[in-house]
Formats: C-alpha cells, sequence, structure tokens
C-alpha cells in the first residue's frame, strides 16, 4: 500500500478557450473538474495502474466531501479528517495554441485542533505500516515545511519510506534535514534550492548527490521535455520518452512520481540487481509523466497510455552535459 498525503488539497477546474485576451470577457469552450493536489493525483495514477493505495488529507463538508466521492467513484479509498474553512479551487486557462495559465488558490487556513487530528490520522496510517507516505504539495496556513520533516521522522520511527514532493521553503527545509528516502523537485525547483543555476548534468548530479541522507536516498529531477534525472549515491540515470504532442502539463510531475514508485513496488518483488533496478523506476516514471501530458486536464495514465519502450536511458551521462544536450 502507498499512501499518499494532500495538505492542501483542491478541486480543479480547467476551462479551455480559443483565444486568452486579458482583462476581457473570455468564453470557455469546454470546462472540466478534478479531485486534485499533488498527493491525491499521485494517488489517482496508482489507482488506474492497478497499484494499492490511500489518500489521505484534511476535507470540508462541502468542497471536501465532493473530493471524497468523485475518488470513491474512482476506485481510491481516502482517509480524512474535518476542518472548517473550505478547501480550495484552482483555475487552469488553456487556449487554443497550447498555453496554459494556472491560478491557484492559498487554500484554507488550518488551527491547532485540526492540525491535532491529522497529525492523529497521520500516526493511524502509519501503524499499517504502508510501502510508502508521500507528502506532496503546497501546505495550508497553518503549517509549514518543518510538519513535513516532523512526517519524515514520524515515518522512519515506523520503518516506512518517505517521499516528498514539495518547493520553496518546505523543499528546503526536508531537504536539508536528510529525513526523505526520495525527493522529486523539477529542475528550476532544485535550481532554487541551490541558489544558482545548474546548467549541466554534472552540476545537477553533484547539487543532488549532497543532499542525499543516506546510501537508499534518491532524487528524481524532472527536466520536463527533456527527460529526468535519478541521482543516487552511486550513480546518476538520465532517462527520455520519444516525443509528444502535449495536451497538458497540470499534473504530468505527480504521474511521473507515481510511476517511480510504482515501479519500486515491482522491483521489490523481484530479484533485480541494483542498476536494472534503478533503471526500471526511472524509465517508468518517465514513461507514466509522458503519457499525462498526453492527456485533457489533470487525468492519469492508465497502462493503454503508457510506452515504456519509447524510453531512452543512458547510464551516467557525461557531467560537461548541458540539460537540453540530453535528448541528442
Amino acid at each position: 500500500m502507498i499512501i499518499t498525503f494532500t495538505a492542501n488539497p483542491s478541486v480543479d477546474l480547467t476551462l479551455e478557450i480559443e483565444t486568452y485576451e486579458n482583462g476581457e470577457v473570455n468564453r470557455a469552450l469546454s470546462s472540466h473538474k478534478d479531485p486534485a493536489g499533488k498527493g491525491i493525483n499521485v494517488s489517482k495514477a496508482l489507482a488506474k495502474n492497478g497499484i494499492p493505495t490511500s489518500a489521505l488529507f484534511p476535507a470540508d463538508a462541502s468542497t471536501g466531501q465532493w473530493i471524497i466521492a468523485a475518488m470513491t467513484a474512482a476506485g481510491i479509498s481516502t482517509v480524512t479528517t474535518p476542518i472548517h474553512d473550505e478547501i480550495r479551487h484552482n483555475i487552469t486557462i488553456k487556449d487554443a495554441a497550447g498555453t496554459t495559465t494556472k491560478i491557484n488558490a492559498l487554500g484554507p487556513v488550518l488551527s491547532a485542533d485540526e492540525k491535532a487530528e491529522l497529525h492523529g490520522a497521520i500516526v493511524s496510517v502509519l501503524e499499517t505500516r504502508p510501502a510508502w507516505l508521500v507528502a506532496a504539495g503546497s501546505l495550508p496556513r497553518g503549517l509549514d515545511g518543518s510538519f513535513y520533516v516532523h512526517l519524515g521522522k514520524l515515518a522512519r520511527d515506523f520503518g516506512v519510506r518517505f517521499a516528498v514532493d514539495t518547493s520553496g521553503g518546505a523543499l528546503a527545509e526536508v531537504a536539508h534535514s536528510g529525513v526523505a528516502d526520495l525527493m522529486k523537485p523539477n529542475h528550476e525547483e532544485l535550481e532554487e534550492l541551490a541558489g544558482r543555476g545548474l546548467p549541466t548534468v554534472g552540476d545537477v548530479e553533484e547539487f543532488a548527490r549532497s543532499l542525499l541522507a543516506n546510501e537508499k536516498a534518491a532524487i528524481v529531477v524532472s527536466l520536463g521535455e527533456n527527460g529526468a534525472l535519478l541521482v543516487t549515491p552511486s550513480a546518476t540515470i538520465w532517462a527520455g520518452h520519444a516525443p509528444v504532442i502535449a495536451d497538458s502539463t497540470v499534473g504530468a510531475g505527480d504521474s511521473t512520481l507515481a510511476g517511480y514508485l510504482a515501479a519500486d513496488v515491482r522491483v521489490r518483488a523481484e530479484s533485480l540487481d541494483i542498476d536494472s533496478a534503478n533503471v526500471l523506476r526511472i524509465s517508468t516514471a518517465v514513461a507514466w509523466g509522458s503519457a499525462a501530458v498526453q492527456l485533457p486536464a489533470t487525468n492519469a495514465p492508465g497502462p493503454e497510455n503508457i510506452t515504456l519502450d519509447a524510453v531512452s536511458v543512458r547510464m551516467n551521462p557525461s557531467h560537461t552535459l548541458t540539460i537540453k544536450e540530453l535528448h541528442g
């Protein structure tokens, strides 16, 4: 079982328009509403591919109940705690040229009692000893990056592996705390964390490796159309998919993380050497992420969408290669 934790869930409303004009009345050609938030998106992708998962998140009495119903309809179990403030709505505007504009709301403010209840629910799911606890996305007001650090320490106490996909100050706190077994920043987020540009494979590898806290820890750095790099204490592996026509990039990184975790479940059930296992993990991650960008809105890819054989892999690519040269 893989437990995802979404501290700041949302309902994502995607509006498709012909041309977006700032300051004018824009009429939508179509709209689509999805339960979302990074952890929820990871659970959606896992469930669609037959990987047991449960999504944990705080839920209010209106929007939260809609998310629960939508997840249940998709066959995904949920664990929720009540909050008073309403869950946020995020808006994505996509025009005919493929340009995407996102507006993300702040989300609710959690009270001390609500934080305590959320903490208790997390302890309860950790007691079931899942394979992974995945903390993903932004934090609502009332929580800060130290909460993710605390979750990582809790997971370690229960012998549960801890994955994190967040950004900004929360990523900085987790990255420097040594509690994460897996982190999945994109290239820009890693550069922000480093406080400098990381234009080459060597730059990314050196900085990412400096954040690894133990011999089994790993960082997946998503590179958009240039694939992804998996950095472990002993190797760096690049994987890239054949070019695709993107429909929506929203949630693609979450599918990338879900693919990595799904492959991890598989390799732990098989007798694979460490390099073969890591190649499968990063190849699957890239295949799932590439499948996701070809789907509308925040739809998760299923087995029929995923093309693992279209993924190329390079072990320990040259340190002098720029990120943009990796597909060459």
